[in-house]
């Protein structure tokens, strides 16, 4: 049901423009006479449509409305303004401000109702195309079997939050995350199954991390996250713990269990790093020597910071 906030002073007109929106199909209309208390509701309960009197001792409709829009989630919200002034000045200070349209009083109650539909109309086109750029969004940050961020939103949130680290000098760890043997798992089980694992994977993986970090599909059966405000000690905690998660998971195949395991590369950002390529190649060569090692493990790239800060203070003297 839409929602209608009438606003005005004076209890009588307050009453009478609700017993005009009542008129309107599917729609609550609420009133109030003091505009904080309306300004307050408003916040709370997002509505469709404000029918705003101009002329307020309190709070004229100018101040109401620059109040109103600076409220997050009210900003597209159509307003009508209703007043008797006839001064255009009055009329310009409200467009000004974020009036959509304009009744003057008294009232004809069929020119409400029908800039009111207006009104409610222009709101649900917004609704819609606010959900229709929701939808392209996540088409085009997420994985469509995962629903991880795919690799292009993770490289995003990896350089956004390499420049955080750089700016504030504090520590992040990123590590490469493979699914062992999984072209055996296709080969033997078909890609139904090797969908699952991936699927099961991504769950497991979300459901270890914090809020501040990201898990993203890089391809296949290749992942990377990112921990932020993370040493590589702390890191490797968190892939221990990951690593058990893993193992100890199964996939119910009916004449059969299936499990698998996973192995990680972890590195960290270096001072004065900006480039993800350069990262991600550190925690893939770690991934590497993990595969070599024996799988089902994590390995630590070999160079640490400190040593690559010593490695390029050798090569530019």
């Amino acid at each position: 049901m839409k929602k209608i906030a009438i606003v005005d002073d004076v209890l009588p007109n307050a009453l009478l423009l609700k017993g005009y929106a009542k008129r309107l199909e599917d729609v609550e209309a609420v009133t109030f006479t003091d505009p904080v208390k309306a300004l307050d509701w408003c916040a709370e309960n997002i509505p469709d449509l404000v029918m705003l009197d101009y002329l307020m001792p309190e709070m004229d409709g100018t101040e109401f409305l620059k109040r109103f829009r600076e409220i997050e989630g009210l900003r597209d919200i159509p307003v009508v303004v209703i007043t008797a002034a006839e001064q255009k000045e009055a009329l310009y200070s409200a467009l000004q401000a974020g009036a959509n349209d304009f009744l003057r009083k008294p009232v004809d109650d069929l020119e409400l109702i029908a800039r009111a539909n207006n009104m409610l109309q222009l709101r649900e086109r917004q609704l819609e195309l606010a959900e229709a750029n929701e939808r392209l969004l996540i088409l085009a940050t997420t994985d469509s079997l995962t629903g991880l961020s795919n690799r292009r939103h993770f490289l995003e949130k990896l350089s956004e939050e390499i420049s955080r680290t750089q700016r504030y000098g504090r520590p992040c760890a990123v590590a490469m995350v493979d699914a062992d043997h999984f072209k055996s798992v296709n080969d033997t089980y078909g890609h139904e199954v090797g969908d699952r694992v991936l699927k099961q994977l991504s769950n497991l993986m979300s459901g270890e991390i914090r809020d501040v970090d990201c898990v993203g599909r890089l391809g296949g059966e290749e992942f990377a996250i990112l921990l932020p405000e993370t040493n590589v000690e702390g890191g490797k905690i968190f892939c221990e713990r990951l690593l058990k998660c893993i193992r100890e998971a199964e996939i119910d195949l009916g004449e059969t269990i299936l499990r698998y395991t996973v192995s990680i590369g972890l590195t960290e950002v270096c001072k004065g790093e900006v480039k993800t390529d350069v990262i991600l190649n550190r925690a893939d060569e770690a991934l590497y020597v993990a595969k070599e090692s024996g799988r089902d493990r994590v390995a630590i790239h070999e160079m640490r910071c400190a040593e690559l800060d010593a490695l390029a203070q050798n090569v530019m003297t």
